[in-house]
């Protein structure tokens, strides 16, 4: 009898350490194939359009140029120029707006 009971815990102990082997096998992280990413879609910006500010959802992608002109871009095209959904331009400051 003691020999069936030694004989059943060595092979518990063989099969629990093929199960913890197989564990860390499956856990450890496996070298992928490096992942090349191309773009669909290209739209183009002009340079005078100045330097690329920000963007949200809502307001789109901005830009502003050395005048401080903002630009606001929403439905952007692929492969063209998107058109301005907003341009905020910069005015001299007058009386009737209480500029300084």
């Amino acid at each position: 009898m003691a020999n069936t009971i030694r004989t059943i815990m060595v092979v518990a102990l063989v099969i629990l350490g093929a199960l913890v082997s197989l564990k860390i096998y499956a856990a450890t992280p496996k070298k992928s194939a490096p992942q090349v990413w191309s773009s669909g879609c290209v739209a183009s910006v002009p340079k005078s359009w100045g330097a690329y500010k920000g963007g949200s959802a809502q307001s789109g992608l901005a830009f502003e140029d050395t005048a401080g002109t903002l630009r606001f871009l929403t439905n952007i095209p692929c492969d063209g120029t998107p058109a301005v959904a907003l341009e905020i331009r910069r005015a001299a400051p007058n009386s009737s707006n209480g500029g300084n």
